[in-house]
């Protein structure tokens, strides 16, 4: 299973002192995940793109963090949609950008592996749960530079922000209204439904690196396609910290969510243990991954508390105390039996955060 999406944003960190590896069912993939703005430093205006800003000391907030830090004592399932997922060696939450900067060098400076979470809305934690550190990003900080310009930090509720937007007569995040997760995770995936996408609005991103330094990367320097960014394939990313959306007016922007989030209130199952949609639409196919799954069959399809949604073929549910070995076992079933019916091979959108990682 392909690590990231998201919106929830989460993505597991190796340091360089290590050589490591995640395995997923059925691929490997490195992906790097968000925080947000470190407190005192603000770019400069006229940086250029090698440039970036160191924002802390080398030993600044280390004591701070060693007396916050919850060791063996917080369960991922309390944090994942999904509701699965077994204790973390490490825990922090971050409620400012300069802590999850002193714990991203913390992890670097032990060789711990780390990743850090959003809201959760995509992530499948193993069962027995995460040997690492685990960063709650809670920085969620909001500013209007100038009307329809608004930055953001990484932390924020997508849908909290799409909600503001289309209320104050703004468009281009109508559709973030109903869709869980955090600014940095919808950025992070290109998050998208209704014809609009989260990179089509994005003007800049400040981003946190592996060794904590602060850049700021505007539109010119990011790309964006089908539930992809070009964050994902940069090797030093350690955090998106902050986001910069610019939209355009509009007088019918709330209307038009409100059309949105009817639409998927009748055709999703709100209000169940989900991750959204499992599967990513198969390029160049006809059809979207949910009807091919329901075309197989498997709608209300289980293995143990995993099931195939009755209402929206794409979406999983933790229907009855599901295991992370439940909804694994039927991913792996779906993505076999539309293969073997249309020759169409499933990519998975949420991703699998394993135990450990292979060293």
């Amino acid at each position: 299973m392909a690590l990231p999406s998201p919106f929830s944003s989460s993505t597991i960190k190796t340091n360089p002192c290590v050589s490591s590896r995640v395995p997923t069912p059925s691929s490997v993939s490195h992906h790097h995940h968000f925080l947000t703005c470190p407190s005192g430093g603000e770019p400069s205006p006229h940086r250029k793109k090698s440039h970036s800003l160191v924002v802390l000391g080398h030993r600044q907030g280390q004591p701070l963090i060693e007396n916050c830090i919850l060791r063996d004592r917080k369960c991922l399932r309390e944090l994942s949609s999904w509701g699965i997922g077994g204790p973390c060696r490490y825990f922090l939450r971050t409620s400012r950008a300069s802590q999850l900067v002193a714990a991203v060098r913390y992890c670097r400076e032990r060789c711990i592996p780390f990743l850090v979470l959003g809201r959760g809305s995509n992530c499948l934690f193993d069962d027995r749960g995460f040997d690492g550190f685990v960063m709650l990003n809670r920085v969620d900080q909001l500013e209007v530079t100038e009307p329809g310009v608004y930055r953001v930090g990484s932390g924020f509720h997508f849908n909290r922000l799409g909600v503001r937007c289309s209320a104050e007569g703004f468009s281009g995040l109508e559709f973030a209204g109903g869709i869980p997760g955090t600014v940095g995770g919808a950025v992070f995936m290109n998050a998208g439904a209704d014809s609009q996408e989260t990179g089509d609005v994005v003007d800049s991103v400040e981003i946190v690196t592996m060794d904590g330094e602060l850049q700021v990367l505007r539109r010119s320097e990011l790309a964006f396609g089908y539930r992809w960014s070009s964050f994902q394939d940069m090797k030093d990313l350690a955090a998106i910290v902050a986001v910069t959306f610019r939209l355009t007016p509009s007088t019918a922007a709330t209307e038009r969510q409100r059309a949105f989030l009817e639409r998927r209130r009748r055709t999703q199952p709100i209000g169940e243990r989900s991750a959204g949609s499992v599967f990513r639409n198969p390029s160049g196919a006809e059809m979207s991954a949910g009807r091919l799954i329901e075309l197989a069959g498997l709608k209300g399809f289980a293995v143990g508390g995993a099931k195939v949604s009755d209402v929206h073929a794409n979406f999983f549910v933790n229907f009855n105390g599901s295991t992370s070995q439940d909804m694994l076992a039927l991913i792996s079933h779906v993505k076999e039996s539309v293969d073997k019916k249309f020759q169409i091979e499933l990519k998975e959108e949420v991703k699998y955060v394993p135990y450990r990682t292979q060293m």
